[in-house]
């Protein structure tokens, strides 16, 4: 065998490798799962799934939470925080299993952009930090 077969087999199996705090594979959530352990998914109020965290122990399972709320900030979805797009949403901390860059991402206004002669969703949402 070649070693550039060995090379790229080697490569083909480590990335279907999952990484404990990583996000979960071969998933229909959009990025929005963790691989934690069972527990610490059920401690912040998750939903444990299994087999989308390969390479793992039995008890790290694809962890999601939705929806994620804040009675004084509203709610959204826990997600990692470089996919939480800012100008219209922002972070909101301890809300979520998981490491701490996986957030709940909340919808929110930029200030000077709210229509506030409308009674939608736009004059419901907070403004986003700055």
């Amino acid at each position: 065998m070649k070693l550039s077969s060995v090379f790229t087999l080697l490569v083909s199996i480590a990335s279907t490798q999952a990484v404990l705090d990583g996000p979960c594979s071969g998933f229909a959530t959009g990025g929005l799962g963790v691989c934690i352990s069972t527990a610490a998914c059920s401690k912040k109020g998750g939903t444990s799934t299994p087999g989308h965290c390969p390479g793992t122990a039995d008890d790290i399972q694809c962890c999601t939470k939705s929806p994620c709320t804040s009675a004084a900030l509203g709610g959204g979805v826990c997600r990692f925080t470089n996919s939480c797009t800012p100008g219209n949403h922002y972070s909101i901390t301890d809300l979520c299993p998981g490491p701490s860059d996986f957030k709940c991402c909340a919808p929110c206004v930029r200030t000077g952009r709210r229509d506030e002669s409308s009674g939608g969703l736009n004059k419901r949402l907070p403004d986003c930090p700055d």
